[in-house]
């Protein structure tokens, strides 16, 4: 996906411009509110919802015609040379769809919490994730368990860690490895669940920004373990940017906001290319250092664009759509593509074949979502809006 809303690939509607309180005026002047950028209150940012939908299809391009030359031949039999000479190259770079889903996530879920009390942020994350999460738990398990090859049978523990969404920080094996993306994910909802507790500010934002920079800047300095593995220094750049596009979209443009995104560039690029920088493995892919660059940038200006209130003219119903089905397609395109595409390789031509089951993929998603997702999160929201979330002890029972 946090890939994933890698994730965000996550839903919430646009959020209006307005103020600050007087508190953060007091210390760092809050830009005056800016004439109405983009859609009204209330309505979804189309270019966005299109720009992650887009990101999803890329990953899922990467992961059946681009994965590393040993991928290749253990999901299609054969080597790249001989299924996509020419366009395994391309579509390698699709991997890199899971930094513009980070990058468009700091900017919704900043959007999605603004003016939201700590415990409606808490049950619109929880109805977002877990329901479609579970769902795709459950279909891949039912494909790996009963398929095996190709995929990797993880023993029950590691299926039960999968299921709280913990199995990174429990050592666990990912049942899918399009998971990885969620871990990050929830270190970002965590950390700015305690804005959402003290107030949403501007001040408290660019606040926020700028201490998770400098956290990642220390987090491999430091002698705490703990602390890369909250940090998570190769993603969190995209999510900081991502949150200082939505102060520019809610506020005006600042050089200070500007200064912010700069510098989340340059660590994302940093994270990228260095050999060691833990974002790419270079032994299982090493293209050019300058289309990453470009690529990246392509993706900071994409999504500043919508910032800035250029793509507000864009307004189709079907991006919308797209943007609801981005979640599912994330989390069920890997396990169940790949044993779509391992099945039917020696029967069907392979681009024909990736078409048809993209195809499949999205109506799949579609269905998912609205028959299952979505009824299964309308009862969870239910039962947690009336719930009790208080420390004390319930009623005791006659």
């Amino acid at each position: 996906m946090s890939h994933a809303d890698t994730t965000e690939l996550l839903d919430a509607p646009t959020g209006g411009r307005g103020g600050d309180g007087g508190a953060a005026r007091a210390v760092l002047p809050a830009p005056a509110p800016a004439p109405a950028v983009g859609r009204t209150s209330g309505q979804r940012l189309a270019a966005l919802d299109g720009l992650r939908f887009a990101a999803a299809l890329s990953v899922a391009l990467f992961h059946f015609i681009g994965q590393k030359p040993s991928t290749v031949v253990r999901i299609w039999g054969r080597p790249y040379q001989d299924v996509f000479p020419e366009a395994h190259a391309y579509f390698a770079y699709g991997r890199l769809g899971v930094d513009l889903f980070f990058l468009i996530s700091g900017f919704v879920i900043c959007m999605s919490a603004w003016g939201r009390t700590p415990r409606a942020f808490f049950v619109s994350r929880v109805t977002r994730l877990y329901p479609m999460y579970w769902i795709a738990i459950g279909v891949s398990a039912c494909v790996v368990y009963t398929l095996g090859f190709p995929f990797v049978r993880r023993p029950v523990w590691d299926l039960l860690a999968n299921l709280t969404m913990l199995q990174k920080p429990l050592g666990a094996g990912n049942l899918d490895p399009v998971y990885w993306t969620l871990w990050p994910e929830l270190c970002f909802y965590l950390a700015f669940a305690v804005l959402v507790w003290k107030g949403l500010t501007h001040r408290r934002v660019v606040v926020f920004c700028g201490m998770w920079t400098v956290a990642v800047a220390l987090a491999r300095a430091s002698d705490i373990p703990l602390l890369p593995l909250l940090v998570n220094p190769p993603s969190a750049p995209y999510f900081i940017a991502g949150m200082a596009f939505y102060l520019m979209h809610r506020f005006h443009p600042t050089p200070l906001l500007w200064g912010i995104v700069g510098m989340s560039w340059l660590l994302a690029l940093h994270f990228l290319l260095a050999p060691d920088g833990g974002r790419n493995s270079w032994a299982a892919w090493a293209p050019w250092r300058g289309w990453l660059i470009l690529l990246v940038t392509v993706f900071f200006l994409l999504v500043g664009a919508i910032a800035l209130g250029w793509t507000s003219r864009i307004r189709s119903r079907w991006l919308t759509v797209a943007g609801t089905l981005t979640f599912p397609l994330y989390l069920l395109h890997d396990v169940v593509g790949v044993a779509v595409l391992h099945h039917y390789r020696d029967r069907v031509a392979p681009w024909t074949l990736v078409a048809v089951t993209i195809g499949g993929l999205v109506v799949l998603s579609y269905l998912a979502h609205r028959f299952v997702e979505r009824p299964l999160a309308t009862r969870m929201r239910r039962w947690l809006t009336s719930a009790d979330f208080g420390l004390s002890a319930p009623t005791r029972r006659p």
